[in-house]
């Protein structure tokens, strides 16, 4: 019994030690009739172009999983998604969930997902509300589980999130936020008793125009405060035509309406990332990172996507996205803690070391991660071979920065070795403006 439980406590000693974390990135995107067979509009871009566009967008995105609204209703449109759009140009990893739709709508949601990374373990999905009526549209949960490499190794377990893709009822009227109200209820009284993952993601275009709408407070104030969900950005008001929020407004990408876009401009905050509190905090080995509007630089206020001079995206990636749907993607960064086992050296500091690049006046090591890192050893040398800074460090925190001060060094190249105990070193090359 006793060398039981010394092997228990040396194997569980090293999975702490090589715990490392799995970024995950969810894009959110209103695709716009996309393949719809019977959309109330005509498109200004032919199929094959729009299938380009939605490439070259995710392309730059280079999501993990991918959350939609707006894909045509036939059962054959995922598929071709992911044979003509999603797996092309090397990329073969994409897959997708089941179809799923009502008889009130010829717009469904889907999920795609990269299957090296997760497995869809489940999914349902809510099509009615409290009240027993329909709801406009199908709203869908996945549950996934991250592919940790060490699963089925001994004291490895994973990380399960349910993920819920829902598009709600569009409109200002009463009638229409009503609508949404009672779906919004639906929604966390579906979550409370029917979902058992404490990591839970709501996503989707909601169509909500301010925070003190009923549905947006459901959301974030629901009755029982374990279960209520949580905005990343926190950024309550009037979004609608506001522009102290232009930095996160998601539609109209044209100023304009024309064949299927919507026009009015960059000003409305429509789609949206929710996240509940294990998700915020880290309590179930999945913590939020980052929340972004892709392609909103904040220079668009009522008016068309800026697409010349875009701060935030290339002019080839904001051209895709003006033209393909007049939303802009979400972006959800998480982390995931992982057990380390079976990464190779190369890919544990692909993970684990950030450095910007180029740098200026100041060199930021960051060591990414929610465990302690072992003694790590941090040299800088030029291009003669000369060092230039150099630190040992041990037990370094969790996410842990170690910082130089780089005023007096020359422009050029420079070269950065970090080094583990474990005789593991990896180098890059970085360049100081």
């Amino acid at each position: 019994m006793k060398v039981r439980m010394l092997w228990l406590f040396f194997s569980l000693s090293f999975l702490n030690l090589n715990a490392q974390v799995e970024d995950i990135k969810i894009m959110t995107y209103n695709l716009m009739f996309y393949k719809a067979s019977n959309a109330p509009c005509t498109h200004s871009r032919t199929p094959a172009q729009r299938d380009q566009d939605l490439t070259t967008i995710v392309s730059s995105v280079n999501p993990d999983i991918i959350c939609v609204n707006e894909l045509g209703e036939g059962v054959v449109n995922p598929l071709l998604v992911n044979s003509n759009v999603l797996n092309v140009n090397g990329v073969n990893h994409f897959k997708s969930a089941n179809s799923t739709n009502n008889s009130s709508s010829s717009l469904v949601n889907m999920l795609f997902y990269n299957e090296n990374k997760f497995t869809l373990e489940s999914q349902s999905t809510l099509q009615r509300d409290l009240n027993n009526f329909p709801i406009i549209r199908v709203i869908d949960f996945y549950r996934l589980y991250v592919n940790d490499a060490g699963l089925g190794s001994p004291g490895v377990d994973t990380v399960f999130f349910t993920i819920a893709v829902a598009h709600l009822k569009a409109g200002s009227s009463s009638g229409d936020q009503n609508q949404r109200e009672n779906a919004a209820e639906a929604i966390m009284d579906y979550i409370e008793n029917n979902v058992s993952d404490q990591n839970v993601i709501l996503t989707g275009d909601f169509n909500i125009r301010s925070s003190s709408e009923n549905s947006y407070q459901e959301f974030i104030n629901y009755s029982n405060a374990s279960v209520a969900l949580n905005d990343p950005i926190s950024t309550p008001g009037s979004w609608n035509n506001n522009s102290n929020f232009a930095s996160i407004h998601t539609q109209s990408t044209h100023s304009s309406g024309t064949g299927c876009f919507s026009g009015g401009g960059m000003d409305d905050r429509f789609d949206f990332s929710l996240i509940s509190n294990s998700i915020s905090n880290g309590a179930d080995k999945l913590r939020y990172q980052n929340y972004y509007a892709y392609g909103q630089d904040g220079s668009s206020f009522n008016g068309s996507l800026n697409t010349s001079n875009n701060f935030s995206v290339n002019s080839v990636v904001a051209s895709a996205l003006y033209n393909f749907s007049d939303h802009l993607p979400v972006i959800l960064e998480l982390e995931a803690s992982v057990s380390g086992i079976g990464i190779s050296e190369e890919d544990y500091w692909q993970r684990v070391l950030q450095v910007p690049n180029p740098f200026k006046n100041q060199l930021n090591v960051h060591f990414k991660g929610q465990q302690a890192f072992e003694d790590v050893e941090i040299r800088v040398i030029d291009l003669t071979g000369c060092t230039v800074a150099h630190k040992s460090t041990s037990n370094l925190a969790a996410n842990a920065q170690v910082s130089f001060n780089t005023e007096k060094w020359r422009p050029g190249i420079y070269l950065l070795t970090v080094s583990k105990a474990n005789g593991s070193t990896v180098t890059r090359k970085l360049v100081k403006h």
